[in-house]
């Protein structure tokens, strides 16, 4: 594809070794949210075993655009979803530029894959050029929305919050004998905290029922993620030490200005205390020294979340089928209505494929 005196050039790898560098690098200037970084990107795959592809789009040889796929056969078809789906994470994938996205989006379409995520950011460039693409049908609801706190230089908690919610917090801090707040970035902080991490993590999801990312089938890949995101100096634990026990913490993670609140747990017994706006408190308070102004707080909406929101953002379910399909509206209603249906009518095809 030429774009005045440049080449546009789609590829598709499914070893991205050669380029981490290189994708990396595009993260840093185009991206958003962590889980589109290679670091992220890749310790999924290996804990998981997923068979992955990489599309990529160069323009005059420079990298411009990136998705990673992992792959799954419905008989006949193949489906193709974004990395990170299932993790409870926004999603994007990496774009310099609209051509760079169409093209990315084309290559994907003339592969005749599926394409699905759960939880793709609904200003995403790539897809709102997914939206309006011609090789594609789409099918995109609202999932659900990022409650996100917005900060100015010399902002702080009380630029948010009423003076009588803050002094309310300070007098629960006062009902107890200690209470410290523990910062780890480093890796060997983070490997002195992990056993009190997944202490508190196994007792907080007990309580709620949600999953746990610190345990099997997750944990070896979460560890992992969180000593590359520190020897990155992306990473922003902040811990809730109380009367000398570490009792809650919040997993932060650094794109840009931006502090992304993965993982929030707390022990039962501190409840009374409010840890969850506790430690949105103190992000607020230190976010210039941080070095960031939006503190990310993940999808989902709480009362916690929507009391110190003050922007925010959607995330879409994305089904999409390539539009050169015969059945492709039929098989897009299929496949965002009943993927089980889909993974039964692929099975039965692969089924009378044998037989023939």
């Amino acid at each position: 594809m030429e774009t005045g005196v440049e080449t546009v050039v789609a590829r598709i790898r499914t070893d991205p070794q050669s380029i981490l560098a290189e994708w990396h690098e595009l993260a840093e200037r185009v991206g958003t949210v962590f889980s589109s970084r290679p670091g992220f990107v890749s310790n999924v795959v290996e804990a998981t075993a997923l068979a992955c592809e990489y599309v990529e789009v160069r323009r005059g040889g420079r990298l411009a655009a990136l998705a990673a796929l992992s792959k799954f056969k419905r008989g006949p078809f193949t489906l193709a979803k974004v990395v990170g789906t299932g993790l409870g994470v926004p999603l994007e994938i990496l774009s310099d530029g609209p051509e760079a996205s169409d093209a990315l989006l084309r290559a994907i379409a003339d592969q005749g894959y599926m394409l699905s995520a759960d939880s793709m950011i609904a200003n995403d460039l790539t897809m709102q050029r997914l939206l309006m693409h011609a090789s594609w049908n789409v099918h995109a609801p609202i999932r659900e929305s990022v409650p996100v706190l917005e900060l100015a230089d010399g902002q702080k908690a009380s630029s948010i919050r009423s003076a009588k919610s803050l002094k309310r917090l300070r007098q629960y801090r006062r009902g107890v004998t200690a209470f410290d707040v523990e910062m780890v970035t480093g890796v060997e902080h983070l490997e002195s905290r992990w056993a009190d991490i997944e202490r508190v993590a196994a007792s907080a999801v007990e309580r709620n029922g949600r999953v746990n990312y610190l345990v099997p089938p997750h944990g070896e890949f979460a560890k992992s993620f969180l000593l590359s995101e520190a020897r990155a100096g992306t990473l922003c634990v902040i811990g809730l030490v109380i009367d000398g026990v570490w009792s809650a913490h919040e997993v932060g993670l650094r794109t840009g200005t931006r502090m992304e609140g993965w993982l929030t747990h707390y022990d039962a017994g501190i409840g009374k205390l409010q840890p969850g706006h506790q430690m949105i408190e103190w992000f607020a308070d230190h976010h210039d020294e941080l070095g960031v102004r939006w503190l990310d707080q993940g999808v989902g909406i709480n009362r916690i979340k929507t009391t110190w929101a003050n922007s925010g953002y959607d995330v879409l379910r994305l089904s999409a089928v390539p539009n050169a399909w015969v059945l492709s509206g039929a098989m897009l209603r299929i496949l965002y209505t009943a993927p089980r249906v889909l993974s039964s009518v692929g099975g039965a095809a692969a089924r009378v494929g044998r037989r023939r």
